[in-house]
């Protein structure tokens, strides 16, 4: 299941996707209330690709609910929002992957794979910042956003798109 509030970004994600033979597009969605709909009227998906800047409710919210209905459908963020800002952020929000939308559709079918695997999918720079904040014992990256509420952080990103 596709969810991106931009139609021509859906649709060359489903024609990439589904060039593949073993990968199929089978529903899209604009909005949060649509993909919430879609989950409860049966749509039965093995991977959800969303994106966090929807229409309705921010994509950190769908995921939250869509765990709710759904625990054990995997989420894949592919966002334009930087990853060393939004993906750890996307993982305790309960998805499993984050993709950058300026990466190549190679990396996009091989995060795809790797969540259909039971793996999780973060570029090699977000692992790496990761797992030096691990290795070092230090939770925090150092920056003041990663001291923002999940409530601030939203406020942070409305008044950066805007709003």
């Amino acid at each position: 299941m596709l969810v991106d509030d931009h139609v021509m970004l859906r649709h060359g994600m489903a024609m990439l996707i589904n060039a593949e033979s073993d990968l199929e597009v089978f529903a899209e969605a604009d909005d949060g209330d649509a993909v919430m709909s879609m989950l409860e009227s049966d749509h039965q998906a093995d991977i959800v690709l969303m994106d966090l800047s929807l229409k309705s409710l921010s994509g950190f919210d769908i995921i939250k609910s869509m765990q709710l209905l759904a625990p054990a459908l995997p989420v894949l963020v592919v966002s334009m929002h930087d990853e060393s800002v939004y993906a750890e952020r996307a993982l305790r929000s309960g998805a499993r992957g984050y993709v950058m939308k300026q990466e190549s559709g190679e990396v996009l079918i091989y995060a795809i794979r790797e969540i259909l695997a039971g793996n999780f999918y973060l570029s090699k720079a977000m692992y790496a910042k990761l797992l030096g904040r691990i290795t070092t014992g230090n939770s925090e990256d150092g920056s003041l956003i990663s001291t923002l509420t999940p409530g601030e952080f939203e406020v942070l990103h409305l008044i950066g798109s805007g709003y």
